[in-house]
């Protein structure tokens, strides 16, 4: 039994170590570190102010407080910004001016002058609804029992009162330039967390605290909207690849270039989303070989369609080194390591 057992643990561990490296190396798919960067002219902005958060209902004043100051800390945290802390606002602004400023970026009117030295730029937030739930219902639940053959059947059913929390919470952001009072970003967003539920008794998360939680999640919504952020992304390896040919919005893609051809296409398509606005640098060595023979860097630009970025490449780079196997090879930024490998080879005749 012991030898079985064994074989048994070792058919397991040759199994999982396959899935392991199919995953991170001959899989399909890749991860790489990439910047997502807000949608506002924020590289122009060194220098802002969160102002005190604000709430249109009574209730929400505290979690109104709670989000600026968390979204203040996540600014911070960036190390994209220079924030001015409390102490700063205060040093800066009466507090009927930090008003006055707040109802001018919420209503869209101009600033008042003179009053904002120290920031370039002026993030004001304001929870817009917040609704907290606290309700129950009595529901009817089947109750089983086993017959003599030990089959389930049903043999009644009970009332159980169950009770609901729950919190929806929506706050806009508005980013202003301190200058001008032009509204340089405004966002809105809604957080509905799932209800929490419990037999016989509330849940032990109240609805404040479920709240609390749903403004801690828009500052984290808010922060990706104001500044840039680094995140691993998905590649698929058909992102990267060689062709031959390219007609009617379709690539002849290939991995044996033939060597009655002038030129092939290196191309570089579909990359997600998040890539927008990152730089990339794109490069073909031979497979073994310590020296690029083609290289060239660019900013990935969404919405290129089927064709993509491309390169048309003469094939006389290749036939010179006298090879047969090479490699196309993708970095993002200034990472050494290629994060999308392509292999490819020339169709020498037998």
């Amino acid at each position: 039994m012991r030898n079985v057992s064994t074989a048994v643990g070792l058919i397991a561990t040759l199994v999982l170590s396959g899935l392991l490296s199919g995953c991170g190396g001959g899989g399909s798919r890749r991860e790489a570190v990439i910047t997502v960067y807000p949608q506002w002219e924020f590289e122009g902005y060194e220098r802002i102010a969160v102002m005190p958060g604000r709430a249109v209902v009574p209730a929400a004043v505290r979690d109104a407080g709670l989000l600026a100051d968390r979204l203040t800390t996540l600014l911070q945290g960036s190390r994209k910004f220079e924030v001015l802390s409390r102490t700063e606002l205060d040093q800066v602004f009466e507090e009927q001016d930090l008003a006055k400023i707040a109802d001018a970026i919420d209503e869209g009117t101009a600033l008042p002058t003179g009053r904002i030295r120290n920031a370039q730029a002026i993030v004001s937030t304001t929870l817009t609804d917040y609704v907290l739930i606290a309700d129950s219902e009595v529901r009817r639940e089947p109750r089983f029992a086993l017959d003599a053959r030990n089959r389930p059947y049903i043999a009644g059913y009970d009332e159980v009162l169950v009770f609901r929390h729950g919190a929806q919470v929506e706050g806009t952001v508005r980013v202003v330039d301190a200058a001008t009072g032009r509204i340089l970003l405004s966002h809105t967003a809604r957080v509905a967390p799932r209800p929490k539920t419990a037999r016989g008794a509330p849940p032990r998360e109240t609805p404040q605290q479920i709240a609390a939680e749903a403004a801690r999640e828009l500052s984290v919504e808010f922060f990706k909207r104001i500044a840039p952020i680094t995140i691993e992304v998905k590649l698929d390896r058909d992102m990267l690849f060689v062709a031959t040919d390219y007609f009617d919005g379709r690539y002849r893609e290939s991995r044996r270039l033939p060597l009655d051809i002038d030129d092939f296409y290196l191309v570089i398509r579909d990359l997600p989303e998040e890539c927008q606005r990152n730089d990339f640098r794109v490069a073909i060595s031979e497979l073994e070989g310590r020296t690029n023979l083609f290289e060239a860097e660019f900013m990935w630009v969404g919405g290129l369609g089927p064709e993509g970025q491309s390169y048309r490449i003469p094939l006389q780079t290749l036939t010179a080194t006298g090879g047969e196997q090479f490699v196309a090879k993708l970095y993002a930024g200034r990472d050494p390591r290629p994060i999308l490998t392509s292999e490819f080879r020339l169709e020498v005749p037998k």
